[in-house]
């Protein structure tokens, strides 16, 4: 049954790439008629997914459901794979579309070519949900995802609408691109064992991102300290300067040094409260993020 099945699986791949590129011809039409008068081809066998979990039980297909759930396992990172390099295969058209086609025609052209590119992508989505269904109903129904170590706890259903989606790894970066969420789909598994290589740069790209969003919280703080200095000096120029003078000037330079006092403590009041209470206002790598934002 397994070669059977994995056999039924490659061929649906191939009549999606030929169904949707366009290469299925009239000999491939007959061929599949004369299939149909094979004898081989008269009666299909049921798999365990076909059934409920009561007939499985009632049948004693518990083993057989066991085999073809680790199989389709399998199929579904394959498929996983078959996404990915459709997705890919569509932004590598949308890149060349945008950096040659200049005229209408060859504009018109590298769009048909986008749309073909993004209905296979779809294909292949629909063809792992459809999967990944038989395999939510082959699992057993106390099955916890966060209990399972093994690579199948990873899988879920996939969104055609926001899944199917790559951050362009050759632009620079602009406003607003830190607030996207990518796909699930690029972070499965383990680094060193699933991600590929647009995965790799996904994950130093997020990691350089942090950094220069530590280094912006570092320089705030060193900007919150050099003032809470600065206001300090000048109070404290200001109070020798009420200590050397007398009537007017005095009164003057003590007003002036208790307004930059004022404005010393209402800076570092500020950056006691943009601090994890963990955080010394001394410390020179503040790499946390304010006591403000911890809840989001």
């Amino acid at each position: 049954m397994p070669a059977l099945f994995q056999a039924s699986v490659a061929n649906e791949d191939d009549d999606a790439w030929a169904i949707v590129l366009g290469d299925v011809d009239e000999e491939d039409d007959n061929d599949n008629d004369n299939e149909d008068d094979d004898p081989t081809f008269a009666e299909m066998l049921g798999l365990p997914s076909d059934f409920s979990r009561e007939e499985r039980i009632d049948y004693d297909l518990d083993n057989l459901a066991s085999y073809e759930l680790t199989i389709r396992i399998g199929i579904a990172f394959d498929y996983l794979d078959a996404v990915h390099l459709a997705v890919q295969h569509r932004a590598s058209l949308l890149e060349y579309k945008k950096q040659n086609a200049r005229t209408t025609k060859t504009n018109a052209h590298a769009q048909r070519e986008i749309d073909k590119a993004k209905e296979v992508t779809r294909v292949f989505a629909s063809r792992y949900n459809n999967n990944y269904e038989r395999i939510v109903a082959l699992r057993a129904p106390d099955y916890d995802a966060r209990a399972d170590d093994t690579a199948g706890a990873r899988l879920r259903r996939i969104d055609p609408d926001a899944d199917l989606a790559i951050a362009n790894m050759a632009r620079a970066r602009t406003l607003g691109d830190s607030k996207l969420t990518p796909s699930w789909i690029w972070s499965r598994g383990d680094l060193l064992t699933y991600w590929i290589a647009v995965d790799v740069a996904q994950w130093y790209r997020v990691k350089a991102e942090k950094d220069r969003a530590d280094e912006a919280v570092n320089c705030i703080c060193a900007d919150f300290r050099r003032t809470i200095k600065g206001y300090g000096a000048y109070a404290r120029l200001w109070r020798d300067a009420a200590a050397r003078s007398d009537g007017g000037k005095r009164a003057y330079a003590l007003k002036t040094a208790a307004m930059w006092e004022g404005m010393k403590e209402r800076c570092a009041r500020q950056y006691e409260a943009s601090r994890r209470a963990e955080v010394a206002a001394d410390v020179l790598d503040q790499t946390r993020v304010s006591a403000n934002r911890t809840g989001q």
